[in-house]
Parts: structure tokens; sequence; C-alpha cells
């Protein structure tokens, strides 16, 4: 295998927690790296990890404290981006100039991830997860600017809220499971989270992929992928054993992900 070369640069010995590396995750079409660091905000790279220069450096720029816990990029919008965190802090953030500048949206927090309605020009509607909470999905039809749980009226037998997804104004999945007890499985709403139906009992606990193709897929606690192909109103278990890490779509339509050996590499 190829050898490995170290890239943190002066993110090393930065102040910092629990957790303290927290999010790692590329641009689409851009050399643009981004770290999130936790307590410490967000950092971008574009020369290949030899230096990292922190985001939201500009004026008037809200200060992210949390631990960045995910960013979703607008597909139509360079430069557009949210991003969610946990702990110490607001939970969701947004940026329309490349990170220069961040947002903070409404006064939600601890929050694993948030998805965006990209189905709407406006990008109104958002759902942000839980981190580690059972009904607490945050909905909002306003951009963030206000914010309702919607994740009261899941069951209360239902596990960690924690990785939800908007596929229009209406329809969104949630993916509920964790440590402990509580039912795991992806449930379904049409009518914006005032009601909710289960759909699978496969145990979802990682951030889905909505594909290009319209296929949504779901890593599972037991390292394997669950599939639908009718907008999340069945998933069936792929046989495929993965890494339980969110798949990633390239430009050819395939997906990619990471399958980890025991303690090593694959050869």
């Amino acid at each position: 295998s190829a050898a490995w070369q170290n890239v943190t640069g002066n993110l090393a010995n930065m102040p910092s927690e629990c957790g303290n590396l927290t999010l790692v995750m590329a641009t689409p079409c851009s050399p643009q790296v981004i770290a999130g660091v936790a307590q410490q905000g967000l950092w971008q790279t574009t020369n290949g990890g030899e230096t990292w220069e922190a985001l939201g450096t500009g004026a008037g720029s809200a200060s992210i404290t949390n631990r960045p816990s995910s960013i979703v990029h607008d597909p139509e919008h360079a430069g557009a981006f949210w991003t969610s965190g946990i702990y110490n802090g607001a939970g969701v953030y947004k940026s329309s100039d490349v990170g220069v500048t961040f947002e903070q949206l409404g006064e939600i927090g601890h929050n694993d991830l948030v998805s965006v309605d990209f189905d709407d020009p406006e990008r109104k509607t958002l759902l942000a997860g839980g981190h580690e909470q059972k009904q607490t999905l945050h909905r909002s039809s306003d951009g963030g600017e206000t914010w309702t749980n919607v994740g009261a009226n899941l069951p209360a037998g239902s596990h960690f809220s924690s990785y939800p997804l908007v596929l229009d104004a209406d329809t969104h999945l949630v993916g509920t499971c964790g440590w402990g007890d509580g039912t795991c499985g992806i449930w379904r709403t049409t009518d914006g989270g005032a009601s909710w139906n289960q759909v699978s009992d496969l145990p979802a606990q990682a951030a889905p992929l909505w594909a290009s193709d319209g296929a949504i897929y779901w890593p599972l606690n037991d390292g394997t992928l669950a599939k639908s192909l009718d907008g999340g109103v069945s998933f069936s278990k792929l046989p495929t054993a993965l890494a339980a890490v969110t798949p990633v779509e390239l430009p050819d339509g395939r997906l990619a992900n990471i399958e980890i050996i025991k303690a090593g590499f694959a050869e």
C-alpha cells in the first residue's frame, strides 16, 4: 500500500478537549479540505495539509466553539455549506462565502447532523439531530431562524434521533440507534414531523447518503449498509460488509467506502 504522510501541520498541539480532531472533509470540486477542532472551530487547507488556516475570521462572523460533527455542502451554490456540532455552544451554523464568515442558526445545540432541503431553492427546511438524545430532532421551516422539536412526536421507545435526512419540505427520514436501550430503526414522516412511521427495524447509526440516482444508503451498526430505492418507504440490507461509515459518491456514480481489516489495513 502507498505510504502515509502526516498532514497535521499547525493543527498539532492546539488547545482542545476530548475528541479534539472531530471532522475532516474535502470540499467538492475544490482543493479545500476542512478540519474541525473541538473548541477551535473549522480550519482549511488548500495545499494538501502543509498549512492550515482558521475559517470564520471575516468581519461579523459567529464563533464556532463546539465540536464540529458534520458539514453539508450546497450542490448548486459553490462556497455555501452548513455545519453542526456537539457540546460547547450552538449546534448549527451556515456559511455562504467558503467559510470566511459563519451565521449561527437559532439557539439549538448538541447536534450530530444537519440536513437541508435542496429541493427548495430558498433552502428553508432543515433538520438537526440531537447527539445521543431520544426524541430530539429539531426542524426549521425558515432557514434556521427558529426551530421546533419534531422528535417529540417519535415514539417514546425509539432510540437516539441523531441522523436525519430531508427529502423535501414535508418528507423526512431519521435513523435511530446507539448505545443503551431503545428501538433501533428508520422512521419516515410525510407531514413535516407531526407523525412518524417506522419503515425499517435495521439499526441505522450514521449519516445517510442520498445518491444522485435517488437511492438512499444508510450505514448500520453491524458494519453493513441499508438501501432504499423508493424514497425511504422501505429498506433492504445489502449483503456486502463495509465499514460502518457513510459511503461517498464518486463523479461517475460509483460509491466509495473504507474497509478496515481488524487493527490494520488491507494489503
